[in-house]
């Protein structure tokens, strides 16, 4: 029997337990367990508000205990948004110490940031798989970031030829690697056609690489 497809982030299936958190699926489409209650919850980047920062962070943190609750995020820096970008460090910050904490996986949201972040991994060195969703960072970037317990997750973006996911996917080591609908309305599996030409692989085998990968984290 074929390893399931995972799609390792998607918005698509449960809503956020909190308004301004975050959450969503760590999803096994093709397999015959599921996960109904297997998902991620986070402090977004894009829902900050500096009056009620303080009480969702208490709220994400009672959640987080959960056994269901396999990862935290999808949080981090985008310097794209009109946001703090002192308070996005922070918080973002705090839910990487949160995750080290619970020895869980953290699902980030990093755009145009990539220098807060790497000075932000360099000061607290964390031990815990790091899933940089949407990845579209170069290659001396990719480099810096696999020094530590990094994976990379790629989506709908390899449809364009010339984005930067199209152009880094292939030089992503096979065990770092991920792949996700996001908040795209697509199938996974069109997702894994289109990652597997650009791998010159065969589905099957970047489904068992991905499965096994997510075991690892995961199961």
């Amino acid at each position: 029997m074929h390893a399931p497809y995972i799609n390792i982030h998607s918005h698509n299936k449960i809503a956020p337990p909190f308004e301004g958190i975050e959450n969503f699926n760590i999803e096994d489409i093709n397999s015959n367990q599921i996960f109904p209650l297997s998902y991620s919850i986070g402090l977004h980047p894009w829902n900050l508000n500096k009056n009620n920062v303080d009480s969702l962070l208490m709220q994400l943190e009672n959640l987080a205990y959960n056994n269901e609750v396999k990862a935290i995020g999808e949080c981090g820096i985008d310097r794209v948004v009109s946001k703090d970008i002192n308070l996005q460090r922070e918080v973002f910050y705090y839910q990487l110490e949160l995750a080290e904490r619970l020895n869980k996986a953290i699902i980030i949201h990093n755009v145009r940031a990539f220098s807060d972040m790497l000075e932000i991994l360099k000061k607290l060195k964390p031990n815990i798989p790091l899933i940089f969703h949407g990845f579209t960072g170069n290659q001396e970037i990719l480099k810096k970031l696999l020094q530590y317990n990094s994976y990379f997750s790629f989506g709908y973006n390899l449809f364009n030829e010339n984005s930067k996911a199209s152009r880094i996917i292939s030089k992503v080591p096979r065990n770092c690697l991920f792949l996700e609908t996001d908040e795209w309305e697509g199938r996974i599996d069109e997702i894994y056609a289109i990652a597997s030409k650009k791998l010159n692989i065969s589905i099957i085998e970047l489904r068992s690489q991905i499965y096994y990968s997510y075991k690892s984290l995961f199961l």
